[in-house]
């Protein structure tokens, strides 16, 4: 590196005279967030923590930033000391989207950026457990299932997976099986999963 003391000395018959220069080199800002991965996949509440490795001359001030917006207590975020981690304890879908790690110094600004997607475990909806139909009836069971992204759903009777078929209508997104003229051989226990 080229930061140190320089000095400039004249010299003639009659003495010396010498000036010193105190150099110190700058080096803009580098920032990285965790490992470059982007984006970074959150569940919903849980916690989520974002490095920000920050190399710069003088050491950058951090600044974490959220769609453009700079974060407050109001986000849920915590931003460490150093500024380096940013802690979201309880990650809620309010929490996705683009975040923002910026450094500053005397020699320049810099930023670094990762994309926030937040998933929501599957969760399925109580509903009847038990239900009576006549022979030949038709026989409608629901599974309330939600969850980011939606969860794939399938059925069973006993160990057997259900497929649309003969007698069953499935719809499109898994929630509802139908079971058309229904035999005392479809009585037995249903789930869904």
């Amino acid at each position: 590196t080229d930061t140190g003391l320089y000095t400039c000395t004249a010299t003639n018959a009659a003495g010396n005279a010498s000036l010193s220069y105190s150099l110190h080199v700058q080096a803009p800002p580098q920032l990285l967030i965790g490992d470059g991965e982007s984006p970074l996949t959150a569940v919903a509440n849980d916690s989520l923590r974002i490095h920000c490795r920050a190399m710069g001359i003088p050491a950058p001030r951090i600044q974490w930033l959220k769609d453009g917006h700079p974060l407050g207590e109001q986000d849920g975020a915590v931003v460490s000391e150093d500024g380096r981690t940013l802690l979201i304890a309880r990650v809620g879908l309010g929490h996705e989207g683009l975040y923002i790690c910026q450094g500053s110094n005397w020699a320049g600004v810099a930023q670094a950026e990762v994309q926030v997607l937040v998933q929501v475990p599957p969760n399925i909806e109580p509903s009847a457990v038990e239900l009576d139909i006549l022979e030949n009836g038709t026989a409608s069971l629901q599974c309330l299932a939600s969850g980011l992204p939606a969860p794939d759903i399938t059925w069973y009777k006993g160990r057997e997976q259900l497929l649309a078929g003969p007698g069953r209508t499935l719809s499109r997104d898994g929630k509802h099986l139908e079971i058309h003229r229904a035999q005392l051989s479809d009585a037995g226990s249903y789930r869904c999963v």
